[in-house]
């Protein structure tokens, strides 16, 4: 997995831990002030390993809403102290 990938996937963990509630995809690129290709390609990773949910919602528009996994709180808290110590947020 590219640097990237890692540092993207970091990041959307890191910001879904604040949000008790499905958040769609495109609020996640537009409040963590990410690319929208870049928190797409991080879910994907992320749902490989369990540690968020998606759930498609039809439309119109059709929405993917993102939530944490119990599993993916706990590798927020990580993922947030590693990049506060890295400068990153």
């Amino acid at each position: 997995m590219g640097t990237q990938k890692i540092n993207g996937a970091l990041k959307v963990l890191a910001f879904l831990l604040d949000i008790e509630e499905e958040v769609p995809l495109l609020r996640i690129s537009q409040e963590a002030k990410m690319n929208y290709k870049t928190v797409r390609n991080a879910i994907e990773v992320l749902k490989k390993y369990g540690l968020v949910n998606e759930r498609y919602e039809e439309g119109p528009p059709p929405r993917r809403l993102i939530s944490l996994t119990e599993k993916g709180r706990k590798a927020a808290e990580y993922a947030r102290k590693l990049l506060e110590t890295v400068g990153e947020i």
